[in-house]
């Protein structure tokens, strides 16, 4: 029987998704390239994000089972499906790199500062692989339970950051010009691009009512907390923040005791440590499907085995800290970034050009048909 995930769990999937890679390194990453017009350079992507999210939907409604390797092989054959989805797998690969990078950072950062990347392997990765070998089902139920609690951690941490809302205090907006926000559009695309997923899950996803109008009420709000996290960093180190590279931690480094309370850093672990957990099931499901369709063989302990080679060797041998997958990803993985957003969504526009011209195809014939 096929794994299917309801409308809601898949908007769970897209919020969280649009968290996972932005709550450390990414505002450090746009303040020093673009000051206090990084938030533009945010908006700017969370803009195409959604534009590629909505489109990826249209299709979904159009072509309700298949996914994207159905869909190419239909039109481009076999090969060419193969060959799309074998990048694809290394964008998932690379994805959970930086995501288990960054959480290294983190642990570093807030936890101990002695800790490892292969402890953090060793906890992390059994965790992400046992999600994804119970099913994509059970996956998406796990998400849903701990999404509520993210959202509430999130804007918990938000009111516990020290600041008032004065858009004064971080200078003009648009202090770079127009040349400079596009050119950090295009370095940091790779740490959008959050809803390739979709388009892997389609023949996967229910169909429901209103299901856009669901999906975009979880991103949409996902999408305005992080603006706000955004906008309360640049306000907290408006000089330093190129320097401050924990964004989650840093916005409540002021308030870390209250009261009796004790640290209060507890809340931004869990909120962090809920996020990085559930995203990284998500990809290691995109790997094992992936998988299964490059070398159309159904085996979970052959795909996800394999795929944990590869991040070992990945994370061990190349990207063995935050630094070197970060210059890689601005030096060489932005152009591999920016085709994942032209190629995929211009074939799907194609697509949506195609059905058209069928439909007045016919309209025309039956009314040529009724002369």
């Amino acid at each position: 029987m096929k794994e299917q995930i309801s409308i809601r769990q898949t908007a769970c999937f897209c919020a969280i998704s649009l968290l996972a890679l932005k709550l450390i390194a990414l505002p450090s990453l746009l303040f020093e390239k673009s000051n206090s017009s990084g938030l533009i350079v945010a908006i700017l992507l969370f803009i195409a994000d959604f534009l590629m999210l909505f489109l990826y939907l249209k299709i979904k409604e159009k072509y309700p089972d298949f996914s994207l390797y159905e869909i190419i092989k239909k039109y481009l054959g076999k090969i060419i499906a193969k060959i799309v989805y074998i990048l694809i797998y290394l964008f998932f690969v690379f994805k959970l790199c930086m995501l288990m990078n960054e959480g290294v950072l983190y642990m570093q950062d807030v936890v101990d500062e002695d800790y490892s990347l292969i402890v953090f392997l060793l906890t992390y990765l059994p965790v992400i692989t046992a999600l994804s070998f119970n099913g994509l089902k059970s996956c998406a139920r796990t998400c849903e339970f701990g999404f509520v609690f993210i959202i509430i951690g999130l804007i918990i941490c938000l009111f516990l950051s020290e600041i008032s809302l004065s858009f004064g205090e971080i200078g003009p907006l648009f202090i770079k010009d127009t040349k400079n926000i596009l050119s950090a559009c295009f370095d940091y695309n790779f740490w959008f691009s959050d809803f390739l997923f979709v388009t892997i899950l389609a023949d996967k996803i229910k169909i429901e009512k209103n299901a856009k109008r669901k999906i975009f009420s979880f991103v949409f709000m996902v999408a305005i907390l992080l603006l706000i996290l955004y906008f309360v960093y640049f306000r907290l180190f408006r000089v330093t923040a190129f320097l401050n590279k924990n964004a989650i931690a840093d916005v409540t480094e002021y308030n870390r005791n209250i009261g009796n309370s004790g640290n209060i850093d507890i809340i931004s672990i869990l909120v962090y440590l809920f996020v990085i957990f559930l995203q990284g099931s998500l990809y290691m499901n995109c790997l094992r499907i992936c998988y299964e369709k490059i070398f159309e063989y159904k085996n979970s302990y052959h795909s996800l085995i394999s795929a944990n080679i590869i991040l070992i060797l990945f994370e061990y041998f190349i990207f063995f800290n935050i630094q070197k997958i970060t210059d890689f990803v601005l030096f060489y993985f932005k152009y591999f970034g920016a085709l994942i957003w032209i190629i995929i969504p211009l074939f799907y526009i194609l697509l949506i050009i195609i059905c058209k011209e069928k439909k007045y195809d016919k309209k025309y014939k039956k009314l040529y048909k009724k002369i």
